[in-house]
């Protein structure tokens, strides 16, 4: 088998970043989870490079402070979440997550952030009654927690979450109803609610994947990646107080492709285009135009 036919058709696919430093997760048809990494050139993703192993086809959620500290979700082979965790000096090892035994539904998708640039994590992953349910790990020597409920979703739906805010914490997470519009969650520090975000899709089970940028007003940005039909991945925008908007982003996938996003400095979308088979796709934004960053990840 070749180096790139080693990635799964539809990898998960997640993305964190530090300035130009960039850590790209994907999915191998053995489970494996592999990290791709920028430094200056693409490098890794091989076997070499497997941080954690779950079931076949797991999900994959990544948040990061600064890349001093990852944090990268799956699902184990008994439906549990499990967590990979890197710190710097010390490296990849077991996270407490994984000791939880927090279950979710077998089709279940997983999204994370940190909270507030410090020790501070929120979980999300669909359980058994389809409820989107969100675990807490506070650094306040209380381990990991359950959360608030955010209430149903399509079965199996994708799910997405951002956050941004220091002394006022905003966590927005994005997930497919049962009517198959996509609808948004909303935490602005008083409880959850739901937001302005809510569109039709065809597509069943589509591909979802947020970043944002900013704190408040025009600095603000969100961009909300989806699946749409005739196998397309595409663009909404927040930029401040203008209302959601229709983004420039509009690129030809494999069927069911998944998608991930960095924000500013340079935003970036990871997308399976169907180069070099099952590679990674990057996407760049010049702030005038999308261009192709690297046209099909390592290990192609």
């Amino acid at each position: 088998m070749s180096a790139i036919d080693q990635i799964s058709l539809r990898t998960a696919v997640a993305a964190v970043a530090k300035d130009t430093h960039i850590r790209v997760y994907e999915t191998a048809v053995d489970g494996g989870i592999r990290e791709a990494q920028h430094d200056n050139t693409w490098t890794g993703g091989t076997a070499n490079n497997i941080i954690a192993t779950g079931k076949i086809g797991t999900p994959v959620a990544a948040t990061s402070l600064a890349l001093d500290h990852i944090r990268v979700y799956y699902v184990g082979t008994d439906n549990n979440l499990k967590e990979a965790a890197y710190d710097s000096g010390k490296g990849w090892y077991n996270g407490n997550l994984s000791s939880a035994r927090f279950s979710v539904a077998p089709y279940s998708s997983v999204a994370a952030v940190y909270l507030g640039g410090r020790s501070v994590l929120r979980v999300y992953g669909q359980v058994q009654n389809n409820t989107i349910q969100e675990w807490c790990w506070n650094d306040d020597g209380k381990g990991w927690v359950t959360g608030s409920n955010l209430g149903p979703a399509l079965p199996g739906s994708q799910i997405a979450a951002t956050s941004w805010g220091t002394s006022t914490i905003h966590i927005r997470v994005y997930a497919q109803g049962t009517n198959l519009n996509v609808f948004e969650k909303c935490w602005d520090g008083n409880g959850w609610y739901t937001g302005a975000l809510s569109f039709p899709n065809s597509v069943v089970r589509a591909a979802l994947g947020v970043t944002s940028w900013g704190d408040s007003g025009t600095g603000l940005g969100i961009r909300v990646y989806y699946g749409a039909a005739g196998d397309v991945i595409k663009e909404k925008c927040w930029d401040g107080n203008g209302g959601w908007y229709d983004g420039a982003f509009s690129q030809a996938c494999v069927p069911a492709s998944n998608v991930a996003a960095i924000p500013l400095g340079v935003l970036r979308v990871y997308v399976q285009k169907g180069s070099n088979n099952t590679a990674v796709t990057e996407f760049a934004w010049t702030g005038s135009a999308w261009t192709v960053g690297n046209p099909a990840l390592p290990p192609a």
